[in-house]
């Protein structure tokens, strides 16, 4: 009996010990890499919905049901790409955020660090280069359950302040009197606890089916953006709301900006970036948005909102696609796992796609209008 019980106790351990996995430097992207990606939100920001209609206690993640859906490839470019002055001249990759930034990392065997990031002010439609004092570190390697980690930053950029004029007209000439420098800040920090381990299940059309060992990554960013003017003077800085010679009517937002970004993230051995993540309001009950990574692959049937004919299917060196009402569409051309390989804008009603520098095998293709829109899709088999 008690060899029976210790059998049993040794198969359930292994069994925990098989699910539980840890993230290191190689399981986490790198410049060129590129996902596919489908993103489920609500057109107003501030919905949302319960986490019960997302996750499952037996957490089987299937096709979501939101207002908005948009499917897009996440692109990691080298710095240099994006930042050719070399602001950021410690990243080793960069990488857009849906909200217009482009966030700047520094990923090495030991750490993932934000150096800073780009984009375009709150208020003017003037470019901001946030750098970070000290980089803040996002995480530290290897990532294990139960772990957690936590940091603070601050990130700045100073401009003339004349990026102030056409925003408060009339009360510049007083303001440029008394200020010669703005200076934007970000104070951010960041709390990160490894919190859950064991098996997940993506199923449904769109996400790229299979069971995955997964390890979470419950985060919470928290940023306070504020802007502040330089006394001519003193040499101090006084905040932007505290000048008396800006109207506060004439800012177009409330300083400072304080904004929580709480979300989960389902890492998993090899695959360079989270296949599922979720962000939630700060209680953790709420749903905004979703992201899965895209794969139109086996489970799904093919479908067609545009008439259209893929042949010879299968093929050995090209296949025709056939459009009768053709208007300039794309074909883009994607593995079994959902890696983009192939970007062809169409020329003709029968256009020739060559195939002969791809290995064998089966692969997805969509069709996209002039306005980037799934308008069909299928698979077809290279042999």
């Amino acid at each position: 009996m008690k060899k029976i019980l210790f059998s049993g106790l040794l198969i359930f351990v292994t069994s925990v010990l098989y699910c539980q996995i840890s993230i290191n430097r190689s399981d986490v992207y790198n410049s060129g890499d590129e996902f596919p990606r489908i993103y489920y939100a609500f057109e107003i920001a501030e919905n949302s919905c319960h986490i019960d209609s997302v996750m499952n206690d037996s957490l089987v993640f299937d096709d979501l049901n939101f207002p908005l859906i948009e499917i897009d490839t996440l692109v990691y470019k080298s710095p240099s790409e994006t930042d050719p002055t070399g602001i950021y001249q410690d990243a080793t990759c960069s990488f857009p955020t849906r909200d217009g930034f482009t966030m700047y990392m520094l990923i090495d065997e030991q750490q993932m660090k934000l150096v800073g990031f780009q984009g375009e002010l709150p208020m003017i439609d003037v470019p901001m280069n946030l750098v970070f004092t000290d980089t803040l570190i996002m995480s530290n390697f290897p990532c294990d359950f139960d772990d957690h980690h936590g940091d603070t930053g601050l990130a700045s950029e100073k401009q003339h302040i004349s990026v102030f004029q056409s925003l408060i007209g009339d009360s510049y000439s007083l303001l440029s009197m008394m200020y010669d420098t703005v200076k934007f800040k970000m104070n951010t920090e960041i709390n990160v606890d490894y919190d859950e381990f064991g098996t997940m299940q993506c199923v449904g059309d769109s996400n790229l089916n299979g069971r995955f060992n997964y390890l979470r990554e419950s985060r919470q960013l928290i940023t306070t953006f504020d802007i502040e003017l330089r006394s001519k003077q003193t040499g101090n800085y006084t905040p932007l709301n505290n000048s008396p010679f800006i109207p506060v009517d004439q800012l177009p937002v409330d300083l400072p900006i304080v904004d929580t970004t709480t979300s989960y993230s389902y890492w998993t051995k090899d695959n360079k970036n989270p296949m599922v993540e979720i962000e939630m309001n700060t209680g953790r009950d709420s749903v905004h948005n979703v992201t899965y990574r895209y794969a139109y692959l086996s489970s799904a049937p093919s479908f067609e909102m545009l008439k259209h004919n893929v042949y010879p299917n299968p093929a050995a060196n090209y296949f025709i696609v056939n459009i009768p009402d053709f208007n300039n569409q794309t074909l883009e051309i994607y593995s079994i796992a959902g890696k983009k390989i192939r970007n062809v804008l169409l020329s003709s009603q029968s256009s020739k796609i060559d195939i002969t520098d791809i290995s064998n095998g089966t692969y997805i293709y969509k069709i996209m209008d002039k306005n980037n829109y799934v308008v069909a899709g299928g698979k077809f088999v290279k042999q």
